[in-house]
């Protein structure tokens, strides 16, 4: 794909603003230009001769000038700012927006902390490019030519110093820039693990300091800091000689002048005033060349960005061509012959899984840790695309319906409960266009045995949720989410293990509510504890992703040793083998 393209739909409904902007700096720059003629007019004609009413004359006229160049560039410098802030706007939207649409393997290769630093400080950089550039990137070529012109036509032979300057500082410039160029791309991926170390570090805070770690972790995010000093230090060593090399360059170049320039008066092939203003066209040249050192300076941390920022982009999204619309009827939810195997994984996750879940009937999947239980309702999302066998929704294949009509009839209470930080009434109707009525979330929440402490909240179901919920203990969160789960009304209700940070008793509660809404849904439960599943229909035992056994709880503490082994280690040994 072509990166340019990838940003011209950015660029694009500014160019009704960029036209004019590239007019103002040409009429500024022009006026600018016929300043040091009209200086040249009044050393010559006026100081020289002593006319002072040409001196008012002609000053006038310079200071009309230069008010007129002022507005002008003020005006520009309000478009470059609507403009530059406005794209800016545009890329991340539409950057977050793309991040949303992308699979998930394709999120999961570049990282939450990467995107991160992306959408925000990489966008940031550009956006500076744009306030700061835009208008040296017009101003400069023109300011350029148009000076290097009127000093041509003011005296060709002092225009050779110009031939010789020039290219020897755009070298320098262009030279410094290729060799920074490196660094600031290490300086942008030094920022993704910085900001992974602090992320990571900060979840986890009260863990490092249980296992009193605080040591250890500094020592870790040292050595990448360090890193990104070293390699901060050496790009800006590149950019500080720039300076000094510009001065010195800019500064025998006016000696060159004003040496040559002496010996064309006294040979009187040019007036003192046709000197000055050629000075002052060497110094606007110079002045141009500085704005391209600038932009050259910039060029190397704002190309880093871009990329980085274009690499999200060109990440390619797979259209939607799946249009089979859900049938109607008893609900049916089919796993036929199903494998998956994660991407640059050695072996699958799940081998050979098949099953059938009906309307008002449960489903229960056991197992140990990474037996590939919660992996199943991933496939069932198409979080993940099977592998091999097939996925069927009341008789649907789900590769044949868009996400969109597969996920509105799924109910979904993660492993870890997610809430949004708005208030508890947002969050349970979250797959809904308009908050729930009072009594309809207070039911939902009655179900999910959560009214209890919700009522207690300053504002009942207004109350705001912090963000991922840290204002609540681990059992409401889980409350919440099952409760915004059942607000969906599904047709298929996936439930991942959001039973186990409650008790017994509310747990038991809680399973005895949500009958009457499952009577007529499927209900797939995943799920640690023997208690949470006693009532299920069928019971999968699910063991390095294949099913050993199948049955209800009596019929495999009958047939399967790992569930009767499971049952043991929670119920005790008496309760099992009584």
């Amino acid at each position: 794909m072509n990166k340019c393209g990838d940003m011209k739909k950015f660029i694009k409904p500014y160019i009704p603003l960029i036209i004019p902007e590239v007019l103002l700096i040409g009429l500024s720059i022009l006026a600018d230009l016929f300043l040091p003629k009209l200086m040249s007019q009044i050393i010559d004609h006026g100081v020289l001769r002593g006319k002072i009413d040409l001196v008012l004359y002609y000053g006038i006229r310079m200071v009309g000038l230069a008010v007129v160049s002022i507005i002008l560039m003020t005006i520009a410098g309000l478009l470059a700012a609507r403009i530059s802030m406005g794209f800016s706007r545009d890329v991340r939207r539409g950057l977050f927006s793309h991040v949303l649409s992308m699979r998930f393997e394709q999120f999961e290769q570049f990282g939450a902390p990467s995107i991160l630093t992306r959408a925000t400080d990489d966008i940031s950089q550009l956006e500076r490019m744009a306030i700061v550039a835009l208008r040296p990137l017009v101003r400069a070529p023109l300011m350029f030519l148009g000076a290097t012109y009127m000093a041509v036509t003011t005296d060709l032979r002092l225009s050779a110093i110009i031939l010789v300057c020039a290219p020897i500082l755009l070298g320098i410039v262009s030279t410094i820039a290729k060799k920074s160029l490196p660094g600031f791309r290490r300086i942008r991926e030094l920022m993704d693990k910085i900001n992974l170390r602090f992320r990571e570090r900060l979840t986890g805070i009260r863990v490092i300091r249980a296992f009193q770690k605080e040591d250890f972790e500094n020592e870790h995010f040292d050595r990448i800091n360090s890193d990104m000093r070293n390699i901060s230090e050496q790009v800006n060593n590149y950019l500080i000689v720039m300076l000094p090399a510009f001065n010195l360059l800019f500064n025998m170049t006016m000696v060159a002048v004003l040496y040559f320039g002496a010996g064309r008066i006294s040979q009187g092939s040019i007036e003192v005033g046709d000197l000055m203003a050629f000075i002052q066209y060497i110094t606007q040249i110079m002045f141009a060349l500085s704005m391209f050192s600038m932009l050259f300076a910039m060029y190397p941390s704002a190309k880093a960005a871009y990329d980085r920022i274009v690499e999200i982009l060109e990440t390619p999204v797979v259209p939607e061509e799946a249009t089979a619309a859900l049938p109607e009827g008893e609900t049916s939810l089919v796993f036929d012959h199903v494998s998956f195997c994660y991407p640059g994984a050695e072996r699958p996750v799940l081998s050979d899984i098949s099953f059938e879940v009906k309307g008002g009937e449960k489903l229960a999947i056991i197992g140990g840790t990474g037996s590939g239980k919660s992996t199943v309702l991933k496939l069932i999302h198409r979080f993940y695309d099977v592998t091999e066998g097939e996925i069927r929704l009341n008789g649907v294949p789900i590769t044949e319906m868009s996400k969109e009509t597969l996920r509105s009839a799924l109910g979904y209470a993660p492993q870890q409960a997610m809430l949004l930080k708005r208030s508890v009434r947002d969050n349970l109707s979250l797959a809904h266009e308009e908050p729930l009525s009072d009594d309809a979330a207070m039911r939902y929440l009655s179900i999910a045995q959560a009214d209890g402490f919700v009522s207690h909240m300053p504002e009942g179901i207004d109350s705001l949720v912090a963000q991922t919920g840290k204002n609540l203990s681990g059992g409401q969160k889980q409350r919440l989410s099952i409760a915004r789960a059942l607000a969906k009304s599904p047709k298929v209700f996936l439930f991942d293990d959001s039973f186990s940070a409650l008790d017994f008793k509310t747990d038991k509660a809680l399973r005895h509510a949500l009958t009457p809404m499952t009577d007529r849904a499927a209900t797939v439960i995943v799920a640690q504890r023997v208690m949470t599943v006693l009532d299920c229909d069928q019971i999968l035992v699910l063991e390095d992703g294949e099913i050993i056994s199948r049955g209800t709880h009596d019929e495999l503490m009958a047939s399967s040793e790992v569930y009767r082994e499971i049952a043991a280690s929670q119920l005790g040994e008496e309760a099992v083998y009584a």
